[in-house]
């Protein structure tokens, strides 16, 4: 499979000397701009330590615990995809992609986004101490998975 550009610009993929629209991938997400918000840098070292001293209590970076769902993959997983039953119910009605802008708005204030969650965190008032939990997050979903989420050794 090689890609080719197509005639109206869009980026298609050709199969057997034939390409066709269908064979376009599609985005995870459907609007680009819950990707591109202003979110700050962090630091992966305080977001590793934070995860480690607040999150790791109920949540495991492999497999899903009795508390809470695993979290290697939570970056771009779509809301409530894991079989989990501890979640809310408002948790499970939504169906969206955990983005960069709602890992911002859940972990700010959790009860807030769903008021019938059982995430005992009060929220992360710092933005930088914030930024630096979001950031651990997608670097372990982009930097230690392989393309089908599992975890790769690094």
């Amino acid at each position: 499979m090689r890609s080719r550009k197509l005639y109206d610009g869009d980026v298609g993929y050709e199969l057997r000397g034939q390409s066709s629209q269908k064979f376009r991938r599609k985005a995870q997400v459907k609007n680009e701009n819950d990707i591109e918000i202003d979110i700050p840098n962090g630091d992966l070292t305080k977001g590793r330590i934070f995860f480690n001293h607040n999150c790791a209590g109920c949540h495991d970076l492999d497999q899903d615990l009795y508390l809470g769902p695993s979290l290697r993959t939570v970056y771009l997983r779509r809301n409530g995809s894991k079989k989990f039953s501890n979640y809310g119910k408002d948790l499970t009605a939504y169906k969206f992609y955990w983005t960069r802008k709602k890992l911002w708005e859940f972990l700010e204030n959790p009860e807030k986004m769903f008021p019938d969650t059982n995430m005992q965190l009060d929220g992360v008032k710092d933005p930088f101490l914030l930024a630096s939990v979001i950031d651990y997050l997608q670097y372990l979903r982009v930097f230690t998975c392989d393309i089908r989420g599992q975890k790769q050794i690094i």
